[in-house]
């Protein structure tokens, strides 16, 4: 019995203090293609100071959004967790950690619809895995 206390007192820290995987997200953030140049906006300026990606310091001349506390009906938005990017239809993907690994994954219809595309294939999805009937 106290060995299980242990393993959960050891494993707590672990998930509590996981960050994302910057090496992977620079990847999936480089592998959207465009026929423009995309730049990306984020509340999180630590966050963008690791990106290897085009940055703004306005919302207003961002392409894409990174994770926003606020909604944004006209922009394009990497959310920060799956059950966001359910939720919200102007989301393009997320970048999110779960039990302690950055889960990246991007909706192969939204990103068409906005005129994007993914040359990494392991972070597409169909939108019908978003919804459980789909799988019926």
């Amino acid at each position: 019995m106290k060995t299980k206390y242990l393993y959960l007192l050891l494993l707590t820290p672990l998930l509590v203090f996981a960050e994302l995987n910057i090496e992977k997200v620079n990847d999936a953030l480089t592998s959207i293609k465009s026929s423009k140049k995309l730049s990306y906006f984020s509340n999180d300026k630590s966050l963008l100071t690791k990106l290897k990606i085009k940055k703004t310091t306005s919302i207003k001349e961002a392409d894409i959004l990174l994770f926003p506390k606020k909604k944004s009906s006209k922009k394009i938005v990497i959310e920060d967790s799956y059950s966001k990017l359910k939720k919200n239809k102007n989301s393009i993907g997320a970048i999110y950690v779960k039990k302690g690994r950055t889960q990246i994954m991007f909706v192969e219809e939204r990103l068409k619809k906005n005129g994007l595309s993914i040359t990494n294939k392991r972070y597409r999805i169909s939108e019908c895995h978003l919804n459980p009937i789909c799988f019926l």
